[in-house]
């Protein structure tokens, strides 16, 4: 009788181990439920100045332009650069420019989500000082004074298209063309004549929007108003076609280009706008495809006066007939040389001069810019000229 006894109490104690083990289980889940609440703060990625190696960097202007992509699930809602709200897309994509004194400038970016969690990013930018004061510093006279008859007449806009993310999946991803692409933005509508309304931004555009911008663009452009046009992103040379292409966001794998958009068909677009100037700078692979000729400086320097009265299609690509790298130091200096300049008037033939050389030395597979006109497209012998804002 005993021994039943004992077997029955054995069972029972089985069984509440057994429930023990199930309450214990569904306890368990409890914190996994609360771990659902997002605690994670947003990621910062600092693409200008480039701090990935130091989080010291160095600028010879007083005007820097910061920028950056936050992330997160939530969605980020704010990013402040110094306590001042940058500009920032719907990717994430945020900028804003800092007035530099000389010597070390603290910098501190902070980014905020829509749950209340913060992130801080801190990097020092130093501006040093050559310790003298010449007069050109204070007064620069390399370039007129006064307006150049005509160039005050027309507008300036710019066609920035960016392509990074792919539908194909044989086509890889790129990290930088958008980034690059609002870098040229700030510098153009901060320091030139471009007003933010007259400049167009595609991120990631497939082909039909391309070629509705371009469109709207021969519409509305006169023939007194200038267009710079950017383009970076997969450049391809079909050797058997003797043509080099634009890959848009839903282009088709790499052997059906029936939906890329031909060197052929740019030139087409650009030949059809009425503008005086038209100047395409593309940070591509065989960019150089869009010359049917390489070289095509002026024989002698002309009078900015000059250069302006004829109507010019030239292009500054980032390489020749080869690949170049994602990361570009091509657009790296163009945007430098653009915002440290202190000419009134910079053409593009100078502004290519004055870069080519950095490209070339500190590219890794020494890739070599080139400038020219395009052909069959309008070109007179005029250059597309910068126009600095008076400050």
């Amino acid at each position: 009788m005993r021994g039943i006894i004992a077997i029955v109490c054995y069972i029972l104690l089985l069984a509440c181990d057994a429930k023990a083990v199930v309450v214990k289980t569904r306890i368990s889940i409890q914190p996994e439920v609360k771990g659902n609440v997002d605690t994670l703060a947003p990621s910062i990625t600092i693409t200008s100045p480039d701090i990935q190696r130091s989080l010291q960097a160095v600028s010879k202007t007083s005007n820097f332009t910061v920028i950056g992509k936050a992330n997160d699930d939530s969605g980020v809602a704010v990013v402040k650069i110094n306590g001042k709200e940058a500009s920032i897309d719907e990717q994430g994509y945020f900028s804003s420019e800092l007035l530099l004194k000389i010597g070390e400038n603290a910098v501190s970016v902070t980014a905020l989500d829509t749950k209340g969690n913060l992130t801080v990013k801190n990097f020092t930018i130093t501006r040093p000082s050559d310790g003298k004061i010449s007069i050109a510093d204070i007064a620069p006279t390399t370039s007129p004074t006064q307006p150049i008859k005509g160039i005050a007449s027309g507008k300036y806009y710019a066609l920035l298209i960016a392509v990074e993310n792919y539908v194909s999946p044989e086509i890889n991803r790129l990290d930088y063309p958008v980034n690059d692409a609002i870098r040229l933005k700030s510098v153009l509508t901060q320091h030139y004549t471009f007003d933010e309304n007259n400049v167009v931004l595609l991120k990631n555009p497939d082909r039909k929007t391309i070629s509705k911008t371009f469109n709207d663009l021969r519409l509305k452009l006169t023939d007194k108003d200038n267009l710079l046009v950017f383009y970076a992103g997969h450049g391809v040379w079909m050797d058997d076609m003797k043509e080099g292409y634009w890959l848009p966001q839903d282009a088709s794998g790499i052997n059906d280009p029936t939906d890329w958009i031909s060197n052929g068909t740019i030139r087409n677009y650009i030949r059809a706008l009425k503008a005086k100037h038209v100047l395409l700078v593309a940070d591509a692979c065989f960019a150089g495809g869009i010359f049917k000729v390489r070289s095509a400086f002026n024989s002698s320097p002309a009078s900015v006066e000059k250069i302006y009265e004829m109507p010019s299609r030239k292009a500054i690509t980032s390489g020749a007939m080869k690949t170049v790298p994602d990361r570009s130091v091509f657009i790296e200096y163009l945007s430098q040389r653009l915002k440290e300049t202190q000419e009134k008037y910079l053409d593009a033939q100078k502004l290519f001069i004055s870069f080519k050389d950095a490209v070339i030395n500190n590219s890794p597979n020494n890739q070599t810019p080139l400038y020219g006109a395009i052909n069959e497209a309008g070109d007179e012998g005029g250059d597309f000229i910068f126009v600095r804002r008076q400050q």
